[in-house]
């Protein structure tokens, strides 16, 4: 029994206690919160099988918890190119001056992460929440983003690829406002005067 005792009783973590203070007047949840302390005491990078082992999340949990947090804007990702090898490094100082600010952060009503997991029965991979933040990063309005997913469901094609054609598609051309005002003006047209 002191053996269990000694294992809860260790400090592996250490956090500030400015932190603790401040950390209720932002919108984060629990799990959100461990990741962050899992980047401030043991990694700065996404590593997902020690998030498993420290934190006992499933790689699901772990790459959705993150996207979260990039989606709130309380972390950032850092890529270096070094020797042809790329890294990436997690940068808390987003979160950090919103602590200190003490300012909530406007986030989508609709969590768009989990908007895709739901229509596309599954959870997504980090590549995908790579392509969405990319998506969103470059400034894709996310309406288009959602019609894209919407087109591709009507469409019974759950790729990701398929989506991310349409979304380039419409993006680059404005396809989705020109089909848009075709279907309006086809509802619009008058048949009995023809």
């Amino acid at each position: 029994m002191t053996d269990f005792r000694k294992m809860f009783t260790t400090k592996d973590f250490v956090i500030n206690a400015n932190i603790v203070k401040c950390i209720s007047n932002i919108d984060i949840t629990l799990d959100e919160f461990l990741l962050v302390l899992y980047f401030i005491n043991v990694s700065n990078t996404l590593n997902t099988d020690d998030i498993k082992e420290k934190l006992g999340f499933d790689e699901g949990k772990a790459v959705k918890t993150f996207g979260s947090l990039v989606d709130k804007k309380y972390i950032e990702i850092n890529v270096t190119n070094k020797n042809g090898e790329v890294i990436e490094r997690i940068n808390l100082d987003p979160l950090f001056d919103r602590l200190a600010l003490n300012k909530k952060v406007e986030t989508n009503n609709v969590d768009i992460y989990g908007l895709f997991e739901r229509e596309l029965g599954r959870t997504l991979s980090s590549f995908e929440y790579e392509i969405i933040n990319r998506w969103i990063e470059d400034g894709v309005p996310e309406e288009t983003i959602k019609g894209a997913l919407k087109e591709a469901i009507l469409n019974n094609v759950r790729n990701f690829k398929y989506i991310d054609k349409i979304v380039y598609e419409w993006s680059k051309n404005g396809a989705k406002k020109q089909v848009k005002e075709e279907k309006e003006e086809m509802f619009d047209y008058d048949w009995l005067d023809e």
